[in-house]
């Protein structure tokens, strides 16, 4: 069974709410090309549904984040949880942490708002939902995720590094 060692739920209403701004304008913008290209281009309905699907996908994946330190036994795992019961997960299992800091970092430093990179593709991935603290960690295969938490030093701590 599983212990929720600290855990925190990010700020993201500023994120949300610019996330609902485009989505309002995808959505008018939709609404608009149906309107005017149903009936000659079919394909352009599509496109412009799907992308207004993406965007409140976003916004609701992002109307809820938690991060927390979970205990199994006596291993111990980052988890970062997306959207309303956190359908979406990211874990960092013990086998992945190679180190853990805390630090205050620009919104430059980090890419801007949202999700930023891809530990994939970059080996480099940031959630950003404010400037300021954060944890750092460097994962195995040289790969780095930041995010922003109050107190990085509790999830430090919680994960076994020193602060």
């Amino acid at each position: 069974m599983s212990t929720v060692v600290v855990e925190q739920r990010l700020r993201t209403r500023g994120l949300v709410g610019l996330l609902g701004a485009v989505a309002v304008i995808v959505g008018g913008v939709d609404v608009v090309v149906v309107a005017s290209v149903a009936h000659e281009s079919p394909v352009a309905v599509v496109v412009m549904s799907v992308a207004f699907v993406i965007v409140v996908c976003s916004v609701l994946g992002f109307a809820v984040v938690e991060v927390a330190v979970i205990e199994d036994g006596t291993k111990r795992s980052l988890v970062v949880r997306y959207g309303p019961g956190g359908v979406l997960r990211q874990t960092f299992p013990p086998a992945e942490l190679e180190g853990a800091v805390a630090g205050d970092y620009s919104l430059l430093q980090m890419g801007g708002w949202g999700y930023r990179g891809s530990l994939r593709v970059l080996r480099r991935a940031a959630l950003v939902t404010r400037r300021g603290e954060a944890l750092d960690l460097s994962l195995s295969k040289g790969r780095r995720f930041i995010v922003t938490v109050d107190h990085p030093e509790d999830f430090v701590r919680a994960l076994g590094f020193s602060t």
